[in-house]
């Protein structure tokens, strides 16, 4: 795959230039009603092929199996799992897949409702909008993020499989403080809860598999904290180099952090299994799902799963978001090479990409360094602003390096590029890192009181490299809220511009129209087999194009000689024609 796109989307040459974005159709419909017994479709279009590789052992620990005796497939779902190879209705499945959550211009999902659960009936607009952009783009699977799971949602996967896409649903947890866990007991019943949840919809073809929770293994969640408090650990949250346990490697085997890490990652991973074990049970011999949590790549992740991974006998495959520049690491740091060679379950990349921003605020020289910064997508230095280009060279060469790992049968099953929007709502309050007046601290300085372009409005309220209009007070408005990334290609990641298309509002009781980045064509490019049947139609109605215009030409040529013929045949007999007659 990169030989055929990687060297001309690495290196922009005319080839990408060349294809210009386009605008999706906007749809004004308020709901829509699909059929609640969707057909199912015998050949989609976008289906791949996969390998898979042989379980290594860890170097230094004694490496137990996490592998499970518990049957791998269902004879009604159509799934399963055979070794580190996905199949999917008998054929092997590569995830060519996308984070999707329609969050619209001026909501905000963790403070209003429908708290990021769109895919209710009264939000059918945006499936209506979406699901075919992404089934054109060559997607064969979408992740979803928030599932109320008081509401119902078979609308929403009727027309997800009606559209030949498969959906990996997220059992919301959010954070301790939406799923508050202070014992045994509150772990038994959020594991119950999920099992329930999946015995609910165990019957529907569009269903690829559940996470359970998102990011599960980030201090920013609160779940390590309260998993280490139930269970008493000692588990210290800070670096290593600073006396703490994170990132510990074990170098020093006479760390108390031996035990305490130990003792963590086996709440958190027992917890997951107990999870998983109950939704197999839920779901019977007859069918099967792929069962996981979604972990963020902190902590040496790859070496958790290589020394802990015993105590996830009953989740199917490892799942993170990597966000590791224009690759997934180099040489020895490669994860998805790390969680090949550490396990004997496959990998799959649930969130990777760059934002579609050059944001001059990620300058940083040993001369220059700003900070703050002042700079907006309007008032932007010149030479900086959106870079749609670069966002394309760098997701394609991230979506290559997956499937060729793929191919090379070396564990990875597939990933989902962040995210179908632009989601502006990330830019408020809650969710960037980099802002000013962010802690009490700070905010008695006046940070909140003056915030920026109050006259009073002091810089040294601002956390480092952070954009002084952050936080963005104006849901409605882009703003260039993030944090500094040194791995992204202007060294700055910006949260509301991930999207493969951009959001343009109208008012919050309309459908918000998209237009689509160059990012979308590149991925299609990509992603839409040489034997998609548009292709093939587009390619069988150009050559009969040309055979009818060969045909015309020939045809007029003939005439055109026979005319000459016959006029020359009239000439002859008139001159020889005895003018008595």
């Amino acid at each position: 795959l990169l030989e055929a796109h990687g060297s001309e989307y690495a290196s922009g040459e005319a080839g990408i230039a060349n294809k210009q974005p386009t605008t999706a159709p906007t749809h004004k419909a308020k709901s829509a009603s699909p059929s609640h017994k969707a057909a199912h479709h015998a050949e989609p279009a976008h289906k791949a092929r996969e390998s898979g590789s042989q379980q290594q052992q860890a170097a230094s620990v004694l490496h137990k199996t996490d592998k499970s005796s518990r049957k791998q497939n269902g004879t009604k779902s159509g799934i399963a799992l055979k070794g580190k190879r996905l199949y999917v209705d008998s054929e092997e499945f590569f995830m060519k897949g996308v984070a999707y959550s329609p969050v619209p211009l001026g909501d905000d999902p963790l403070y209003g409702a429908p708290y990021g659960d769109y895919f209710t009936d009264e939000y059918s607009a945006f499936w209506v909008r979406d699901l075919p952009l992404l089934n054109s783009m060559g997607s064969n699977s979408i992740r979803t993020y928030a599932w109320n799971t008081t509401r119902d949602h078979t609308m929403f996967l009727d027309m997800v499989h009606e559209n030949d896409i498969k959906v990996a649903i997220t059992y919301f947890l959010g954070s301790t403080l939406q799923t508050p866990v202070s014992s045994k007991e509150d772990l038994e019943r959020v594991a119950q809860d999920f099992a329930h949840q999946v015995a609910k919809y165990k019957d529907h073809p569009a269903i690829l598999g559940w996470s359970f929770g998102n990011e599960i293994n980030g201090g920013w969640n609160g779940f390590v904290y309260a998993l280490d408090g139930i269970y008493q650990c000692g588990w210290n949250p800070l670096p290593v180099e600073q006396g703490g346990c994170m990132n510990f490697d074990y170098t020093n085997k006479t760390s108390p952090c031996v035990k305490s890490v130990e003792c963590l990652y086996k709440s958190l991973f027992g917890w997951i299994d107990r999870a998983s074990q109950l939704a197999h049970e839920a779901l019977g011999e007859d069918y099967y799902r792929l069962m996981f949590a979604t972990f963020a790549d902190v902590d040496q992740l790859h070496l958790r799963i290589k020394m802990f991974g015993h105590y996830l006998p009953n989740s199917d495959m490892w799942a993170a978001q990597v966000y590791r520049g224009k690759t997934f690491g180099d040489g020895d740091q490669d994860f998805l090479l790390q969680v090949n060679n550490a396990s004997s379950k496959p990998l799959a990349i649930t969130e990777y990409g760059v934002d579609s921003y050059k944001d001059s605020c990620g300058i940083c020289t040993k001369k220059h360094c700003p900070t703050p910064c002042y700079n907006t997508p309007t008032n932007e230095t010149k030479g900086y602003g959106e870079d749609q280009k670069t966002h394309a060279e760098w997701v394609a060469a991230l979506a290559g390096r997956l499937h060729q790992t793929w191919e090379e049968g070396k564990g990875v099953i597939g990933g989902f590029v962040m995210a179908w929007i632009d989601e502006a709502w990330k830019t408020t309050t809650h969710f960037p890192t980099n802002i000013c007046a962010d802690n009490t601290k700070k905010a008695k300085k006046g940070g909140w009181k003056y915030h920026y372009p109050h006259k009073k409005f002091d810089p040294k309220t601002c956390d480092f490299k952070a954009h002084v209009e952050c936080p963005n007070l104006n849901i409605w408005k882009p703003s260039l809220c993030g944090q500094f990334m040194p791995a992204f290609p202007d060294h700055y990641l910006n949260e509301g511009f991930f999207g493969i298309n951009k959001v343009h509002g109208v008012d919050q009781t309309d459908v918000n129209e998209l237009e689509q980045k160059l990012v979308y064509v590149v991925l299609q490019d990509m992603w839409l087999p040489k034997e998609d049947p548009i292709i093939e139609w587009h390619k069988a109605a150009t050559a009969t194009l040309m055979a009818a215009t060969i045909s015309t030409i020939l045809i007029t040529i003939w005439a055109c000689q026979r005319h000459f013929h016959l006029k020359a045949a009239v000439s002859a007999v008139q001159y020889t024609r005895d003018p008595v007659y």
